[in-house]
């Protein structure tokens, strides 16, 4: 039934609400807004009287509806002044009404006159602020119509019109209206996903076209709520759809965010919006900011399921989708102080190598821009292999749980295949596969991380390394690389010198400054066992590196700076545990296990310059002068090697020998002598701990021949050894509920209880079981014997009594089994404890 046939003109003179309504319009031309005396008679009689609202609701559709049609601009005005005031007043009552008020609100914008239209949204941010959407999903009617009003809404924020200033008034108004449902908790009462299909398409229209929502982000806090002095812009408009993006965001929960993700790339998917990028970038930076913290991982998920859906529908792994997707990745993994509490490190890891890896099949991997911006197949190359590199260090840069970098290199060294005989990994070939795997390794080791850290040492002092952004806890061990250390030797140059690389950077950038190390006397860095472990699998891999044929000068270069590295990573420790390899080399070089002569000088040239860093690094002098000497006589004996000993390894072309080398038949003649280099280490004190006044336990470890025994016993010295019969000695578990068994004594049967004789068993009497006890109590007393040792006993005959003398004393005793109660089958040990 209409309004108009309920309210005849019969009708409406004798009914009240009318009567108080019309009163608040004004009787004088030139008046604006209700009457305030009658409005507030009105409100108070709406307020005393709630079952009137809806008479009153229905009598002001009409009346709005009249005066459209005739053309009454100010009473409409007037009656959305009144509606206003209702719903500020009757609030708690707002169900009542609700209806009649987006009806009325629905024909005001269809007015398209902009004042009218903005007192409408003024109107439907008061109504928002009350309306809690219990009644939505209920009643079908005002369902559909809230939901066309949020429809003409969002059609305004996109309004299109010759004169510019109404389109963004209309624009404006729209985004207002868009961002009071929003803040509503109707937002998320009924049918969420219908209201988002139609908010949230509007705001990213208008935020993705622009492209500028992110950089806005910092100004939405202080969007005023009416155009300013200048007039309205478009930078106001596109901050306050991205203000009601990031209040829609904030305000939603786990699975209304990844509808709205969802949401976000389908939008970008049907509008084409993925190239160039920024766009999509900014506004998904925006949402990161603006979604609860336990939400965040959310959007790390939803981006590699959409990467996941591509990668089946499209064949080509380079295209502008597939950039945008991993240039959002990069941009969430890589944002800060935006912790993705709850994503799954390795799973997601696992996720950005193995696409690596496939886009590896298509093209080869580009490091570099393409000079011409115009070739978007190399572009999105770029893009996509650089980003997915930059994901991973993103990934590794949070800190989520603790051991996680391990864990993560653990996963990369893996990856290597360090011991496979394999030609092809995954469909590429094994130098391929393991160069982007170590790119990937140094993604993680994070060499542009330059904010200094504490390191804890063991002696007590702090290490300051200015090589380190995470705590301690969370550097990558040097037993991570353990299981990979033999690609040194691997057969192919390239591999080798790419190992090499990775790992002189890593063990540099946990190195901790020469300041901290500083001091009378050294600090002990190498004192955990899987460190030793790393240390000793790479000597024994330099050993059997320098014996292969294929050894070039790049190869030298790498041993000189590992060794280098090694020192400048455990610093005392490690040059006492060189020093025995360094002579090793040597004596392989005279004995002949190195034949080729240009390796012999290679690997002569190496030991010296080594020897020359730790004379620097320790400011030895008297070391320094003896190594100068040393390398000027092979320079005059022409058994030097032309390789240039610098702080960075060559590149695979520069990495052979030189022609000049390797024509030279010169063997070496001059060697280093080791009494001389052992003297000059121990007599300076550099390397002397405060107990070794004299230097005679350092002197014993630099003599030590590498793979002795005495060399071997060195090893065992730093490792916490068990003693043997720490087992027995253990305490063990007992049940005290549970009697021994006894032992058999000559010429008494032992009594049994068995099917024939449990009916006599449990009615026995007491008096025997209490005698059972005192029996068994009488053995314990005669059974521990006295110790038989002397004082002048050895320690194994003393401890091999003791325990025998326990375990007899634990095997006879038993407890009383007084038994107080013939209704029981259970004695408890506690009756008797006094």
């Amino acid at each position: 039934m209409s309004a108009t046939g309920c309210f005849g003109s019969l009708c409406m003179r004798n009914l009240k609400h009318v009567k108080l309504i019309k009163s608040c319009y004004p009787r004088r031309e030139g008046e604006k807004g209700p009457r305030s005396s009658e409005l507030s008679y009105l409100t108070f009689y709406a307020s005393s009287r709630p079952a009137k609202l809806t008479k009153v609701g229905r009598y002001l559709q009409y009346k709005v509806e009249r005066d459209i049609y005739k053309g009454r601009k100010q009473n409409n005005q007037v009656s959305l002044s009144i509606i206003k005031a209702l719903i500020q007043s009757c609030h708690h009552d707002l169900n009542l009404f609700s209806k009649w008020v987006v009806r009325i609100l629905n024909k005001t914008l269809d007015t398209r006159d902009s004042d009218l239209v903005e007192l409408s949204c003024e109107t439907f941010v008061i109504f928002c602020n009350y309306h809690d959407g219990s009644t939505l999903g209920i009643d079908p009617g005002f369902t559909s119509d809230f939901e066309a009003l949020l429809q003409k809404f969002a059609d305004f924020c996109n309004y299109a019109n010759e004169d510019e200033d109404y389109a963004l008034r209309m624009q404006y108004i729209g985004h207002r209206g868009l961002q009071a449902a929003v803040t509503s908790s109707a937002v998320h009462a009924s049918d969420f996903s219908t209201q988002l299909d139609i908010i949230l398409p509007a705001l990213l229209q208008t935020l993705i076209v622009s492209g500028e929502a992110g950089s806005r982000l910092e100004k939405t806090e202080t969007i005023a709520t009416k155009e300013g002095e200048g007039g309205l812009t478009r930078g106001a408009i596109e901050a306050l759809a991205a203000q009601s993006t990031g209040i829609l965001f904030s305000k939603s929960n786990g699975a209304a965010v990844r509808m709205a993700l969802g949401l976000v790339y389908t939008f970008a998917d049907d509008n084409g919006q993925w190239w160039p990028p920024d766009r999509v970038v900014s506004t998904m930076e925006l949402i990161l900011d603006s979604v609860q913290q336990q939400y965040r991982y959310l959007l790390v998920s939803e981006t590699l399921q959409q990467l996941e859906i591509s990668n089946t529908l499209e064949r080509s792994y380079f295209n502008d989708k597939h950039s945008c997707l991993i240039s959002v990745l990069d941009t969430v993994l890589n944002a800060d102080n935006a912790p993705l509490v709850g994503v799954s490190v390795l799973e997601v890891l696992n996720v950005l190598f193995t696409l690596l890896v496939k886009s590896l099949h298509v093209t080869s991997f580009r490091q570099e821009l393409p000079a011409d911006q115009n070739d978007r197949q190399a572009v999105f190359e770029y893009v996509i292999h650089q980003g997915i590199i930059h994901s991973i260090g993103g990934l590794a840069s949070q800190n989520y749980y603790q051991n996680q970098l391990d864990d993560m290199a653990g996963y990369i060294i893996a990856k290597l295949r360090a011991s496979t005989t394999l030609e092809h990994v995954d469909g590429l070939p094994i130098q391929v596969y393991r160069r982007v795997a170590l790119i990937c390794l140094d993604q993680l080791v994070g060499a542009e991380h330059t904010s200094a850290v504490v390191v804890d040492t063991p002696s007590g002092r702090s290490i300051s390394s200015t090589g380190l952004s995470t705590p301690p806890e969370n550097i990558i061990s040097a037993a991570s690389w353990t299981s990979a250390v033999s690609l040194l030797t691997d057969k192919q140059p390239e591999t080798r010198l790419d190992f090499a690389r990775s790992l002189i950077r890593y063990l540099d950038i946990t190195a901790p400054s020469p300041e901290a190390i500083s001091g009378p006397y050294p600090v002990h860095l190498l004192t955990q066992h899987t460190d030793v472990v790393f240390v000793n699998s790479l000597h024994h891999t330099i050993i059997s590196g320098v014996q292969k044929e294929d050894f070039q000068a790049g190869d030298s270069q790498a041993l000189y700076l590992i060794l280098c590295s090694l020192t400048r990573r455990f610093t005392v420790d490690a040059a006492i545990r060189t020093v025995p390899l360094i002579f090793k080399l040597q004596d392989m070089v005279k004995d002949g296990s190195i034949k080729n002569v240009t390796i012999q000088r290679a690997v002569i040239a190496s030991i010296v310059e080594w020897l020359g860093m730790i004379a620097e690094y320790f400011h030895i002098e008297n070391l320094g002068e003896y190594i100068t000497r040393i390398r000027q006589q092979l320079q005059e004996a022409n058994a030097w090697t032309s390789t240039i000993f610098s702080g960075q390894l060559p590149s695979t072309a520069e990495a052979k020998f030189s022609t000049d080398d390797a024509n030279n038949p010169t063997p070496v003649t001059v060697y280093v002598d080791r009494h001389v280099v052992v003297e000059q280490l121990t007599n300076e004190g550099q390397l002397r701990d405060k107990h070794d006044t004299h230097g005679l336990e350092l002197e014993s470890k630099l003599y030590v021949e590498w793979g002795s025994q005495a060399f071997a016993n060195h090893e065992r010295s730093l490792r916490i050894r068990a003693s043997q019969d720490i087992p027995d000695h253990k305490p063990k578990l007992a049940n005290p509920w549970t009697s021994p068994e006894p032992k058999c004594i000559p010429g008494v049967k032992k009594e049994t209880i068995n099917v024939e004789n449990l009916k006599e068993a449990l009615v026995a009497p007491p008096q025997q079981q209490q005698q059972s006890g005192s029996s068994s109590n009488g053995s314990v007393a005669t059974s521990v014997p006295t110790d038989a040792g002397g004082a002048g006993a050895g320690a194994s005959r003393r401890s091999s009594l003791r325990k025998n003398d326990v375990n007899a004393f634990l095997h006879e005793l038993q407890l009383e089994q007084n038994m107080h109660s013939t209704h029981s089958l259970v004695n408890p040990p506690y009756n008797d404890w006094k």
